[in-house]
């Protein structure tokens, strides 16, 4: 009898497989958020495919949890490629968007018994999905029609038609070769041979799922019949370039507005290549990250210490990603959700910045360039010095700069005494290197020292990385090798083996007793309290009104004299303050005589008037001692008063608990 596995059983055997240590049947279930007795049902399917196979079963230590053995991880190394295709069953979404791209796709005529047997699945299971599918679809202006002669097809314009396929089918590429003829098969191969020659005469690196979606775009959907006008494009500009010169070299058959639309996304996906001119301060794309990151540290409070470092990086990103805004040509992000869960506060906060980069370009700004521009933003906002020492990590990442950056970031935090963090692609990866250990988001057969992670680092990733690097590092391993070589003497050799295994997974136990977090601090709730909360009835000018403000921080030690000084002489200065029309958010530089994290608020039932001629009725003042610890609490601000009748019902209130109350009630609704 055969055995296969589905896609859950390949998650399970994927997380035991990059596990350097004991993990246990709870953690697998947190980590894929499913039950205990699932996972179990998993295993036993595993060990099932194990024995079909010749490979002796998973055995779960009790209080320790799983481990896979060497034979084991040799035969998933070895014998099966969890990158492969093996059946497997796809989820309510991955069905969608399939039998989007299906539509999209064309080249046959569409019944639902097609959609049925693509997706495994009952003709009721598709006709059910399809009211999800069309409110997918409705969210881009697009609709689906049906006639017998024609089938099933998406109905409305061809660049957002266009778009969506390159949105979703860059996770669908496995899912596409195991339905398509052997013939088509034959020719997306050789047109995605094409592209990659291409990306290497450009000496380029293109956003992963970029090549492949274009080679079935070339092989199924372009020179169609659809109209395919561009406006506001300088065709000039994008045929003297290489992308198109090579374009059309390689695909002499597609039309001239074809290799143009091949083009631009060339144009538009490449990783971080981009020509030395750009960084010029008088380059548009430079002036607009400059602006974009001036925009983020406002908003955040936060500055950055390599500021022209950040910009540089943002630079080389929409330098590339201008091409797409201003033509139509989207992008997808395949980490999209990851980002928005992991690192939500900052997200938001990205997404309020580039308010300003859509008013300079007058093109709006998807999400899944937010989320890349989020990963930015989030790799710079922490700077870590690492500890002096002989330990190198290299990680590997081919999903983008921002993605690289801050894994790089993250693993930095984790791993303080690594005096050497170095980021490249796959394409540069050398198997005779000298680092310690290398994390990678791609599976690498021949790495012994691998840690396999995801893009967005989960929990399990990190302490998978903790614990390979604990193992890994010099002054560690020279202790452990020094336990085994005295144990040896009293030992027999064939326990010696486990003997270590379970001395490193001890040392590490006891090492790792807190996941260190991303460090965005507590909520508002956790420093403001009724005390920091005040009513004022009388008239008070705005020096005033900043003093009132700020006066319970300073009795309480949370600030000096001098932090209150410099909030007033940044407002002399210029520099206002004000969230909205309403309120203005008091605060100064951490060097200025902030002594810990803090915040406090007072309302005013006469507006208080402020030099740029606006009126306050509610000033906050917020010290922040680091650059990150506060970002929860704005995020919690921002939630609070981006409605504009909270801000009437919290003027109205004439007692403080009151106000507090309301507060607590919002922000736990």
């Amino acid at each position: 009898m055969d055995y296969y596995l589905d896609k859950r059983s390949e998650e399970v055997l994927q997380l035991l497989l990059y596990a350097n240590h004991y993990i246990t049947v709870n953690e697998i279930a947190t980590h894929l958020n499913v039950s205990k007795r699932t996972i179990y049902y998993e295993i036993n399917k595993i060990n099932s495919w194990f024995s079909n196979n010749g490979i002796p079963p998973i055995v779960q230590q009790r209080q320790k949890g799983i481990i896979l053995t060497e034979d084991q991880r040799s035969f998933l190394r070895q014998e099966y490629y969890l990158e492969q295709s093996t059946p497997v069953v796809l989820s309510p979404q991955e069905r969608y968007n399939t039998e989007i791209c299906m539509m999209l796709v064309g080249g046959e005529t569409l019944y639902i018994e097609n959609f049925a047997q693509t997706c495994d699945v009952s003709r009721n299971t598709i006709i059910n999905d399809f009211k999800q599918v069309t409110k997918i679809l409705n969210q881009y202006n697009l609709t689906t029609s049906y006639s017998i002669r024609t089938g099933y097809t998406v109905v409305g314009d061809v660049f957002k038609k266009r778009a969506l396929f390159f949105l979703l089918f860059p996770d669908l590429w496995t899912i596409y070769m195991n339905n398509k003829s052997e013939e088509i098969i034959a020719i997306v191969e050789a047109n995605l041979t094409k592209l990659k020659e291409i990306e290497n005469k450009l000496n380029e690196q293109y956003v992963s799922g970029v090549l492949p979606a274009l080679a079935v775009f070339i092989t199924e959907m372009a020179n169609k019949e659809e109209s395919l006008q561009f406006f506001n494009v300088d065709e000039a500009e994008i045929t003297e370039t290489q992308e198109y010169e090579l374009i059309d070299t390689y695909f002499p058959d597609l039309i001239t507005n074809e290799k143009i639309y091949v083009s631009l996304h060339l144009l538009g996906s490449r990783i971080q290549t981009v020509p030395v001119n750009i960084m010029n301060k008088e380059h548009e794309s430079y002036r607009l990250a400059q602006q974009l990151v001036e925009e983020f540290e406002k908003v955040t409070l936060s500055y950055f210490a390599n500021k022209e470092e950040l910009i540089k990086a943002i630079t080389a990103h929409l330098h590339s990603s201008m091409y797409r805004y201003r033509y139509g040509i989207q992008l997808g992000n395949p980490m999209l959700n990851e980002i928005k869960n992991e690192y939500s506060e900052l997200f938001e906060f990205t997404k309020r910045a580039c308010k300003v980069l859509e008013k300079k370009i007058g093109f709006y700004i998807s999400d899944a360039e937010i989320a890349y521009l989020t990963l930015h933003f989030g790799a710079y906002l922490i700077s870590r010095k690492p500890v002096e020492n002989e330990f190198k990590i290299l990680v590997i990442c081919n999903s983008g700069a921002g993605t690289s950056a801050m894994i790089k970031n993250e693993v930095m935090a984790l791993v303080p005494q690594a005096n050497e963090i170095t980021n490249i692609s796959l394409q540069d990866y050398d198997p005779n290197h000298n680092y310690d250990v290398v994390i990678s988001t791609i599976y690498i057969k021949e790495e012994q020292n691998l840690v396999k992670v995801h893009p967005i680092l989960t929990d399990l990733d990190r302490i998978a990385i903790l614990r390979k690097c604990m193992y890994a590092e010099p002054y560690m391993q020279l202790q452990l090798n020094e336990i085994v070589k005295i144990a040896s003497k009293y030992m027999p050799e064939d326990k010696l083996e486990l003997f270590q295994t379970e001395l490193k997974n001890t040392f590490s136990d006891k090492n790792i007793n807190t996941l260190p977090q991303k460090g965005y601090g507590e909520g508002l709730l956790y420093y403001l309290n009724p005390g920091h909360i005040q009513v004022v009835e009388n008239e008070v000018d705005w020096e005033q009104a900043i003093h009132i403000s700020a006066s319970s921080l300073l009795m309480d030690d949370v600030i000096t004299q001098s932090y209150i000084d410099s909030i007033i002489r940044n407002q002399k200065n210029g520099y206002h303050m004000f969230l909205n029309s309403d309120i203005v958010l008091a605060h100064s530089s951490i060097n200025d005589g902030v002594k810990k994290l803090g915040i406090s608020m007072a309302t005013f039932k006469k507006p208080v008037p402020f030099l740029n001629e606006k009126q306050a009725t509610i000033i906050i003042t917020l010290a922040a001692e680091n650059q990150t610890e506060h970002i929860q609490v704005l995020n919690d601000i921002l939630k609070i008063f981006q409605k504009k009748k909270n801000i009437q019902k919290i003027t109205d209130f004439n007692k403080s608990i009151d106000i507090y109350s309301f507060l607590q009630n919002e922000l736990n609704s």
